[in-house]
């Protein structure tokens, strides 16, 4: 990487989410009935060697800050953003709120996105080279007895008035995507394993091949066991689930190619162009229970310039 293919460092520290639970509830996963919202949170998005970033194409600077973006998410959600249980086969469009019958089109779902755009007389691409995205790990007493998903083959068994450990982390989602023509949406989600103590299973899919989690019509274990276990029944269309393709990994070793900059003077300099982020709750995830609802996540992420 050359010089000035080093040195966009775009970095959003410290995106502090608060879930937020309204109202009561009383079973998890698809049939919340309460959303949760975003709160005040710290960004730190500092750009160098030419590399400028703006919110909204006329204010460009080298450092934008909390109260900046605070003040963009104000303007783009006027009533207040709430995230909601929601999925995508895409994870830039088409998002849909999950419910107890299944999927509803409304085009309005509930998904954090953030537009920033960049000028450089130097880049002319742009890589997402780290992500971060961690929560607050609390412990969870379930209910009803189900079977929790697990790194033990089969699942480990949950009993009645037993608990696990949740963390929202593992049934969030973060995409970003270039709006040049040439541009592939990446999707990120934390991988198989252990997240401060509360197991994930990374759902993946390629937004195109229906998966079967109905596994002989008692729901695969996580989320989805547990749901059938306190209802006797499973979502509509969980015998044919599908989601959009995702990563588990982005760091130095396995960067992403995000965005092709567009040559043209639009933006006073050589080189422009814009990303979507995206933050959402994944309805379909197995660890997304009503549990989550209250905790905290963080995200940062990382984008370097490039030439290509």
């Amino acid at each position: 990487m050359s010089s000035i293919a080093r040195k966009l460092v775009l970095s959003v520290v410290a995106v502090v989410l608060s879930v937020l639970a309204f109202g009561t509830t009383t079973f998890a996963w698809f049939t919340i009935t309460n959303v949760s919202e975003v709160q005040p949170f710290e960004s730190d998005i500092v750009t160098d060697n030419g590399i400028e970033v703006s919110l909204d194409g006329s204010t460009w600077v080298t450092s934008l800050t909390t109260e900046m973006i605070d003040a963009y998410i104000a303007a783009q959600y006027p009533s207040g953003f709430v995230f909601n249980h929601v999925t995508t086969t895409t994870g830039h469009s088409n998002f849909s709120t999950l419910g107890t019958l299944g999927v509803t089109d409304d085009g309005t779902a509930s998904v954090l996105r953030i537009n920033l755009l960049f000028r450089s007389n130097n880049a002319n691409a742009i890589e997402w080279t780290d992500v971060s995205l961690t929560g607050t790990t609390a412990s969870w007493t379930s209910d009803v007895s189900f079977t929790r998903s697990s790194d033990v083959i089969g699942g480990s068994p949950v009993v009645s008035g037993g608990s696990i450990a949740v963390n929202p982390a593992n049934a969030m989602r973060i995409s970003v995507l270039g709006n040049h023509a040439s541009d592939a949406v990446v999707v990120y989600e934390l991988p198989d394993g252990d997240n401060a103590g509360a197991y994930n299973s990374a759902l993946g899919g390629d937004g195109a091949t229906p998966v079967d989690f109905s596994n002989l019509g008692v729901g695969d274990a996580g989320s989805y066991n547990y749901y059938f276990q306190k209802t006797g029944a499973l979502i509509s269309g969980t015998n044919a689930v599908v989601t959009a393709g995702t990563v588990t990994v982005i760091n130095s070793l396995n960067t992403q190619l995000v965005l092709h900059m567009t040559e043209d003077s639009t933006y006073d300099t050589t080189y422009w162009g814009q990303i979507s982020i995206r933050i959402w709750f994944e309805g379909w995830d197995a660890e997304a229970y009503n549990s989550l609802l209250g905790r905290m996540i963080t995200t940062s992420f990382t984008f370097e310039g490039t030439s290509v």
